[in-house]
């Protein structure tokens, strides 16, 4: 039965991946759901560039190669879409990582997207910054950062745990805005009383559709919409008997 399921799910996945890539082929962009976690990260971006002030991107502590790979890649491609538009308003952001495997791709991140631009030369890694391994060095380095540097906005992306309450009361406690996008239970329980803009568990994948409109991602985002009602119809149908 586990098989039959599975198979279903993958045969319906390609149908839909290819139903897609023909729609968009003849410019039908496909429609997702709004999330305001990632929604109002282009107008915070402005925002920031009139200021003066960055954002901080805290990009958590799962490390690339373990079973948080997948949260930590979906932050550094939300952190992608954001970057052109970024350094286009001379408003690069900062950078809070927490594993040694993230500082290199979100460094190459900041560093093609000055590239594209024809500035390599404005390019400044020290806006990338490795906090520390240790959770609650981690969240203690990042709460530091935002009590005592001037941030106009908080997003927190990735893989984290309930450690990154302590860092969303220390952005509270500056009047600092916040969007949180984390998929672990512990991060989700510790943060689900905080004010911000709250993207649980998958929606977090949500963030490169949302924040670039490229229909590639737009596609995939719609399919994975689509995959995660069939698996609540399965579960359904196994809890009634039917399946």
């Amino acid at each position: 039965m586990t098989l039959m399921a599975s198979g279903l799910l993958i045969g319906v996945a390609v149908l839909a991946l290819l139903w897609t890539t023909i729609r968009i082929r003849r410019g039908r962009a496909p429609q997702t759901r709004p999330l305001k976690a990632f929604d109002d990260l282009p107008d915070q971006l402005g925002y920031s560039a009139e200021r003066g002030a960055p954002l901080l991107f805290t990009l958590g502590t799962g490390p690339v190669g373990s079973d948080r790979t997948l949260a930590s890649i979906a932050a550094l491609e939300t952190l992608h879409g954001l970057a052109d538009a970024a350094v286009a308003y001379s408003a690069p952001p900062l950078v809070a990582v927490g594993d040694p495997t993230l500082l290199p791709l979100a460094e190459d991140i900041l560093r093609r997207a000055w590239n594209r631009r024809g500035f390599p030369e404005r390019h400044n890694p020290n806006l990338v910054r490795f906090i520390g391994v240790q959770p609650l060095a981690y969240a203690a380095g990042v709460a530091d950062i935002l009590g005592h540097e001037r941030v106009h906005a908080h997003i927190l992306m990735g893989s984290i745990d309930e450690e990154a309450a302590l860092i969303t009361h220390a952005a509270e406690g500056q009047g600092i805005p916040q969007s949180i996008a984390v998929d672990r239970l512990p991060a989700l329980g510790a943060l689900y009383p905080a004010e911000a803009a709250l993207a649980a568990g998958e929606e977090l994948y949500a963030g490169p559709a949302r924040v670039t409109g490229l229909p590639r991602y737009l596609g995939s985002l719609q399919v994975q919409d689509l995959l995660r009602l069939l698996v609540v119809l399965l579960i359904f149908l196994k809890t009634l008997g039917i399946w």
